[in-house]
């Protein structure tokens, strides 16, 4: 889902559940311009929030900039 702050700045957020030792992965998105990336990173930075933990699942809520990708390993390496 995709929004705007109050300030207008594009952002992405993402909801997601992950196990015991599985990972996420945070890059510049294809196709940014990291300069960009970086002064958008610097400005609304990444926010991370716990929703929920239980029988071994945590789901999480992460708000990133749209300039950067979040992806789960599994993902990358199909």
């Amino acid at each position: 889902m995709d929004f705007t702050t109050k300030e207008g700045n594009a952002m992405s957020h993402l909801i997601l559940t992950r196990r015991f030792g599985q990972s996420i992965v945070i890059n510049v998105a294809p196709g940014a311009d990291p300069e960009q990336a970086l002064h958008q990173l610097l400005r609304d930075g990444i926010t991370v929030e716990i929703n929920r933990v239980e029988h071994g699942n945590v789901r999480v809520s992460i708000d990133a900039p749209r300039t950067i990708q979040i992806l789960q390993v599994e993902l990358i390496h199909s």
